[in-house]
């Protein structure tokens, strides 16, 4: 089994490497020009109308190019602004609204509070606090354990591509404490890395699918999905599904050494210039957040402070992000600098540099296609095939999306394949009269459970090229993992989406 996974990692590397070619990229551009054309010229299937042909062939053209990662993804989510209003599909107007959409600023919200954190050092007393403990420095896997409950935590918040490359020198060290073994080290390295993943499901900020899912929740499910509510589920998803990568990690795949380790309790860094006060701006966030409106659960409701505002004042999730980031930029408590702006919270010279526009422009692209799918008519037209999974019981019905998912996000973008995949579920569960959230929310929590591939996920590809982890055992552990998390998923949703989403 290790042995073919190896070469189907293998494989994949070198298909990776070929991305970088010239020749692969306009072989790609070639390929989804001509799958376009042929989508339009075919005859129009009956039931679908003009409008939405003619989007399933800007719809295959993008998807193609995402798929295959032809393009940066983010030069690939512009297509619609040139494709939609020239076939006649919407206007540039029409188009281009959704690259304004509210839940783009919510993640630029929450860069800004991570680039914060990042700047002040938080990753570094967060590891110390979990390593005081001296039954946890006992043992070498319980070292392993607390540094994934740290990068976990802050993958909440954090880019958990920030968050690996802050704590990646930190696991690193405590692996080179506890013996010069390269698979022990592999050990500290994959298991940082599997926790930011799966630390990203906690809050709608902590990974674009979140956000993708939050976006398409009001248009296509009728809903707003609140950032408490997601915080209900992605938690306890989280809790559950960190031990069990642990354990996959330490018993399974890369054994650690089984002895007693003594291990010197860290000194707590001193608190560095600007961190109390990033650390009261997001806690006054998550609080905001956490408490913005009302929560039923189990027949329980939960204050919601929104409900005071005036009559006709309307704020969400968006709002909050937005002022928390506003806040780093005016309240004083940054290292003394060259000028006056170096003196504040942020810096907008140095938050510019490190905030991942393209993420906000692939997901006004994605914001903007599915729109296009849905007021076209194609999203009715193509639920008919996807229907059929109604016929299976609710939990067959889970269990075959969340694999299907894990497993095609091991070769594309997690982001570009829910932005792709999303609106078809909740367009099937439709048609097949099931709640199209039952659907749609475990698709969004396996795109961010794809541990076998370097291509997968930013934090495997940081764990096999920074952090020297070999394809192989990546392979190993990811499809244990993956066939596990994918179990776990299925579970959660089944028990606790009905009580937090009605």
């Amino acid at each position: 089994m290790k042995g073919i996974l190896t070469s189907i990692s293998d494989g994949v590397a070198r298909w990776d490497a070929a991305r970088a070619q010239p020749s692969y990229r306009h072989g790609g551009v070639i390929i989804g020009a001509i799958a376009c054309a042929l989508v339009l010229a075919a005859p129009t299937p009956e039931g679908l109308p003009v409008m939405g042909q003619r989007t399933a062939a800007v719809a295959a053209l993008m998807g193609i190019w995402w798929l295959g990662g032809v393009l940066p993804i983010a030069v690939t989510a512009m297509v619609p602004l040139v494709a939609l209003p020239i076939l006649g599909i919407a206007t540039m107007k029409e188009a281009a609204a959704p690259f304004a959409h509210p839940l783009i600023y919510l993640m630029l919200g929450g860069f800004l509070l991570s680039h914060a954190m990042e700047q002040v050092g938080l990753h570094r007393r967060v590891t110390a606090l979990l390593l005081r403990p001296a039954w946890v420095r006992a043992r070498p896997e319980r070292v392993v354990l607390a540094l994934m409950a740290a990068g976990a935590g802050l993958s909440g918040l954090v880019s958990n591509t920030a968050t690996v490359l802050m704590m990646l020198p930190i696991a690193s060290r405590l692996a080179a404490l506890c013996t010069d073994d390269p698979r022990t080290r592999s050990g500290f390295i994959l298991g940082l890395a599997y926790a930011c993943s799966i630390g990203g499901v906690t809050t709608l900020v902590g990974t674009p699918p979140n956000a993708v899912l939050a976006g398409l929740a009001p248009e296509v499910a009728g809903r707003e999905i609140g950032f408490a509510e997601w915080t209900f589920l992605g938690v306890p998803f989280a809790i559950l599904a960190v031990p069990l990568a642990w354990l996959v990690i330490t018993k399974v795949a890369l054994p650690l050494p089984d002895r007693e380790w003594s291990l010197k309790a860290p000194e707590t860094p001193a608190w560095a210039p600007g961190e109390r006060p990033v650390l009261a701006v997001v806690g006054a966030a998550l609080v905001l957040w956490l408490t913005r409106k009302p929560i039923l659960i189990g027949g329980a409701s939960l204050f919601g402070w929104s409900t005071l505002l005036p009559q006709g004042v309307v704020v969400d999730d968006a709002w909050v992000a937005i002022l928390a980031g506003l806040t780093l930029f005016l309240v004083p408590g940054g290292p003394p600098g060259e000028d006056a702006e170096a003196r504040f919270l942020l810096s907008f010279r140095k938050a510019e540099k490190a905030i991942p526009w393209s993420v906000l422009v692939l997901l006004g692209g994605g914001f903007s296609l599915a729109s296009a799918i849905g007021s076209s008519g194609l999203t009715a037209w193509l639920a008919g095939p996807l229907a059929g999974l109604g016929s299976l019981p609710g939990w067959a019905q889970v269990g075959i999306i969340c694999l299907g998912m894990t497993f095609l996000t091991e070769l594309t973008s997690n982001t570009a394949t829910s932005q792709i995949c999303l609106p078809l579920l909740a367009a099937g569960a439709t048609a097949a009269g099931v709640e199209p959230l039952m659907w749609m929310i475990p698709a969004t929590l396996s795109a961010s459970c794809a541990f076998m591939m370097p291509v997968a996920t930013a934090p495997n590809a940081i764990a096999a090229e920074a952090g020297g982890v070999s394809p192989g055992d990546m392979a190993f552990a990811g499809f244990l993992l993956n066939l596990l998390c994918a179990g776990l998923a299925t579970v959660v949703v089944l028990l606790l989406v009905p009580s937090i989403f009605g």
